[in-house]
């Protein structure tokens, strides 16, 4: 039974609480957050050791593993410290802002030999672990196309309350470290790795508010020879779930609405639905519980789990598309009047 310490008890970390308490091979020992009133409050609510000073935690030797849930600037040298204090890391997304940070963090990795869980959740949902077996059995065909779309809503207000939000040297981004990496990801897991990019990043609508992007376009080369086309963006009006689509040639694979729907020219039938759920959102999924399950029974028992290394390629795809788009910043153009539909002959 491992013993586990949340770092940063903000937005996700109730996520990680809720997953280890369910955890066979782990549990949740202690929590540590500069702010003492969010900490008072989870340290009687899951009733364990609560810390203000995470280098102080760490050298608690009872603590096998961290989870470290902090805002993105801390991730690499919280993670760093915690590896050679001796403890193993669950480390939400992204694993680093940048790509210095990202070589320091294998280094420590490899150097230290800890194991370092990255969180990729949605590889883990069921619609598309389902894809997964399809893409592989080659029931389907050859796969000639993917495309990945995420619709979700960040208003002013949530940068706002959040001072490092928004901020290339606290977030390393918005939209695409943030909340679009999970679609990312999703390409290179479909599409043997990420091979290169190139990419349109803008401000669109929060253009006075953060000096990152709210919206991104891309095209994707992936290993296995097919190029797939990404947008996301953070300016609509509601939070949708994200939509991916495997072309094959003999059918299309869509998982769109929490759902994954199989269509051919004759049938579209729903395979796998991923609406119901125990914790998570549905329109980010549920898969927290399992990927921090699975790692605790790797430790354990043996056996795979989502490593830091089976993420750099999707770090180093994410820094490549800051690095192609390199900031388009755009205005907003009103358009001239002109003749109606029905005018036009």
């Amino acid at each position: 039974m491992k013993n586990a310490c949340i770092i940063g008890f903000g937005a996700i970390a109730p996520v990680h609480a809720d997953a280890l308490e369910r955890c066979e091979n782990a549990r949740l020992y202690a929590i540590c957050d500069t702010n003492t009133a969010c900490l008072d409050t989870a340290g009687k609510k899951y009733n364990v050791i609560t810390y203000t000073n995470y280098t102080e935690m760490l050298k608690n030797p009872n603590i096998d593993t961290v989870h470290i849930c902090t805002p993105h600037y801390l991730h690499k040298e919280m993670s760093v410290n915690a590896m050679l204090a001796g403890k193993d890391v669950v480390l939400e997304k992204p694993a680093a802002m940048n790509r210095k940070e990202l070589a320091e963090l294998v280094s420590v990795q490899k150097a230290t030999g800890k194991h370092v869980c990255l969180m990729m959740q949605n590889r883990t949902n069921a619609g598309i672990v389902k894809m997964k077996e399809l893409c592989n059995n080659g029931e389907l065909g050859k796969i000639t196309g993917i495309f990945g779309s995420l619709t979700w809503n960040r208003t002013a207000r949530y940068y706002q309350n959040s001072s490092w939000r928004g901020r290339y040297d606290t977030e390393g981004g918005s939209l695409l470290i943030n909340q679009a990496v999970h679609l990312l990801d999703l390409f290179g897991y479909f599409g043997d790795g990420i091979k290169s990019v190139r990419a349109i990043s803008a401000a669109m609508q929060l253009d006075n508010i953060i000096e990152t992007e709210d919206t991104a376009c891309a095209i994707i080369n992936l290993g296995n020879g097919v190029h797939g086309c990404f947008f996301a963006t953070n300016t609509y009006t509601a939070d949708e779930p994200f939509r991916l689509e495997l072309r094959f040639g003999n059918a299309l694979l869509r998982y769109a609405d929490a759902r994954l729907y199989k269509i051919t020219d004759e049938n579209t039938e729903i395979l796998v639905n991923d609406t119901v759920l125990r914790d998570g959102k549905k329109y980010w999924g549920a898969g927290h519980y399992s990927v921090i399950n699975q790692f605790y029974n790797s430790l354990e028992n043996g056996g795979s789990y989502i490593s830091l290394d089976s993420g750099l390629n999707t770090m180093n795809a994410l820094f490549a598309l800051y690095e192609s788009s390199a900031m388009t910043h755009t205005k907003t153009i009103k358009a001239v009047p002109g003749p109606t539909v029905s005018d036009i002959k």
